[in-house]
């Protein structure tokens, strides 16, 4: 494990912890997609399961939802996967 996926795994769990502890759900939100977009996506999904359980489930217009973190989670997921396969070109064109 490098030093910047332990700074990644412990920001983005003290960011989703903070926002259930202080009812704040954005902060649980910005956690998960901090471990979704820096390519962690098993502990993104697992994550977002956990804080799914914490939280129940959603209620008003938002019911159909049943798990809108882990919803997020793989959806922050298909997005980093979609986005590096067409807009990070690794390998750079010599010519036109």
């Amino acid at each position: 494990m490098t030093p910047a996926s332990r700074w990644i795994y412990t920001v983005s769990f003290l960011l989703a912890s903070a926002g259930f502890l202080v009812p704040f759900w954005p902060l649980s939100v910005l956690g998960v997609l901090l471990c979704s977009f820096s390519g962690r996506y098993v502990f993104s999904l697992m994550m977002a399961l956990l804080l799914d359980l914490a939280w129940g489930a959603p209620t008003g217009t938002a019911a159909f939802l049943f798990f809108p973190f882990a919803a997020l989670s793989l959806a922050a997921g298909l997005a980093r996967y979609w986005g590096s396969r067409y807009f990070l070109d690794r390998n750079l064109q010599e010519r036109l």
